[in-house]
């Protein structure tokens, strides 16, 4: 044997060696993590984007923090409250990147442990630095206390919309927008068409920015145990310093972690240990043995062909595919399970790609009963998708409905010519061989096509809701042209059955499948989750053709019929 050949050897030897080293240390502590001690004081880290459902991964302790998913929250927290291990439950809020419907569901689950006698305590660095806090403050209000670093602030200011308008930017570059759409309310076009709100949209955005207040006010009043009235008073007088902040009582205590650990917990005359919810979830999920109920999750934009993440910086996001889901319907079919959950969170899409599915969750529903569960955003397209469910279930926060549609292009003919010196011959086969184009404005003859095919979505979007609410044609359409509504709103408008998160969704479909209210089931979700080795493939072996084509949609002026739903970003921090 050579010297080289012997070198490979050794080296082969020692890469074996720190692999199978490597093996016995996630197997390790993947075992001792499995004992949940009696004396437990569950931890629970709560920060950054809350996903609807992450998927494991073996090597997860490795490579740093995995996010903490809603699915997670509700596992551990639902177990919590009747687990006689747990004596207290700390929880550390961040800064957080979530819908205000994903916030109150939190805030539910916290307040379930709290009712179920366990001590709940939350802790802040801070509610926003140099930022609005109404976010993480909401989330830990659910505490029965509430503790805030001696420097931190708690930035309670309330919900403030801000909404770009770009056409005056178009008319500098001399692009010309043209975007019909059916309703005063469909407001997605208005970024392009105009330079600031419009009646109608000024008016939509105050009842939801009003609406999304009013429930704000109400958990933190709840929480704390305040009059609402009092609460509403808080919020005008906002931001605090913590000193401020304590003497309102927004806060019970000035304190750094580690030292409110200790002496809340671990520090006693019996001595609390520490668990994680991460830890306290690989001892053992709540036991889901039982009845199958399906849960099918979508997500992101609704465009055909499969789901995945687009990089795109104008229309990037996740993606909710159409042959993804309507897969994972098929699945839930040849399954067995006796009931569905349809977990939507989406603010629409492309109408093709939103009936596919939609058909494909009808066929579902005639062979077991469908329960639609709204998360953030069901709106445009993300409210098509539900008609034809046994049952709507939205949370208060939720913003849905969107019943419209609008498409339309940029003329860019003079932007080319009169800023880069670029002119185009043209030559047409047929009058309207352009008229997808990105160059002149339209005729007034290809306008009324275009219109033609407006009017047949919004008629078909008309037919699905009615059939699907039981209400007359007329009766949507007075709701509908694009109205946004909060899912306490759709309720009082009859677009939804009942307001509530999940689990309340998991109550009708108990129901539905002639379960009994505490009968054993088994949540099986559709599709996977993708793992992070399958989103890094995604985004690397995708993204270069993604971004071109997504480019070549901005470059061209065209915009896909019907958009996604455009809200001026309504935020709660």
């Amino acid at each position: 044997m050579t010297s080289r050949s012997k070198a490979w050897v050794a080296v082969g030897a020692v890469l074996m060696v720190l692999g199978l080293g490597l093996l016995a240390i996630i197997l390790g502590t993947r075992y001792a993590t499995r004992h949940v001690p009696g004396n437990t004081l569950l931890t629970v880290g709560i920060s950054g984007p809350i996903p609807e459902m992450t998927a494991d991964s073996p090597f997860g302790d490795f490579l740093g923090p995995r996010l903490v998913s809603r699915q997670d929250l509700r596992d551990g927290l639902v177990q919590a409250a009747s687990d006689p291990r747990v004596q207290k439950v700390f929880v550390k809020v961040g800064d957080l990147e979530a819908g205000f419907a994903t916030i109150q569901e939190i805030h539910a689950l916290l307040q379930k442990v709290r009712e179920a006698g366990k001590e709940t305590y939350a802790y802040l660095d801070t509610a926003g630095e140099f930022s609005p806090g109404n976010t993480p403050y909401f989330v830990a209000s659910a505490c029965q206390k509430v503790v805030l670093n001696p420097l931190g602030d708690i930035n309670l200011t309330g919900v403030a919309v801000r909404s770009p308008f770009i056409r005056g930017t178009l008319d500098k570059l001399e692009i010309e927008p043209d975007f019909p759409g059916i309703g005063d309310y469909k407001t997605a076009r208005f970024l392009y068409t105009q330079k600031e709100f419009t009646p109608a949209h000024r008016e939509m955005m105050q009842w939801l920015l009003d609406s999304i207040t009013r429930q704000m006010v109400a958990g933190i009043a709840s929480g704390r145990r305040m009059d609402p009235k009092q609460v509403e008073r808080l919020v005008q007088g906002g931001p605090y310093l913590g000193p401020d902040a304590l003497r309102a009582k927004l806060v019970d205590e000035l304190n750094d972690w580690e030292t409110f650990v200790e002496e809340n917990g671990t520090n006693q005359a019996r001595k609390l240990e520490r668990v994680s919810l991460r830890r306290y979830l690989r001892a053992g999920r709540p036991d889901r043995s039982g009845t199958e109920i399906a849960v099918v999750v979508a997500e992101g934009t609704i465009l055909r062909g499969e789901s995945g993440f687009s990089p795109a910086p104008i229309f990037g996001g996740d993606v909710m595919g159409a042959d993804t889901i309507s897969r994972a319907f098929q699945q839930v079919r040849d399954s067995g399970a006796k009931a569905l959950i349809f977990r939507i969170n989406s603010p629409g899409g492309s109408a093709v790609a939103s009936e596919i599915i939609r058909a494909e969750m009808v066929r579902t529903a005639k062979e077991i009963p469908v329960v639609v569960s709204m998360g953030d955003v069901a709106a445009s397209g993300g409210y098509w998708i539900t008609c034809g469910a046994k049952r709507i279930v939205a949370d208060p926060g939720t913003i849905t409905a969107s019943i419209g549609v609008f498409g339309g292009h940029l003329a860019m003919a003079r932007f080319w010519e009169d800023k880069l010196g670029i002119t185009w011959g043209k030559l047409d086969g047929a009058p309207n061989a352009a008229i997808y184009g990105s160059l002149d404005p339209w005729t007034p003859e290809q306008k009324a096509a275009v219109q033609k095919f407006l009017d047949r979505i919004y008629d078909r979007f008309l037919q699905n809701v009615s059939a699907s609410r039981n209400m007359s044609r007329d009766a949507v359409d007075a709701i509908g042209r694009g109205r946004v509504f909060t899912g306490e709103q759709a309720k009082e408008r009859g677009l939804v059955d009942a307001v509530g998160g999940f689990d309340a969704a998991l109550v009708a479909a108990r129901e539905l499948a002639g379960l009994k209210p505490d009968a054993p089931v088994e949540l099986t979700f559709y599709p996977q989750a993708r793992s992070i080795w399958q989103r890094l493939l995604e985004r690397s072996d995708d993204a270069d053709a993604r971004i071109e084509a997504m480019l070549r949609e901005v470059l061209a002026g065209r915009v896909v019929t019907p958009g996604p739903v455009w809200l001026a970003p309504i935020r709660i921090q």
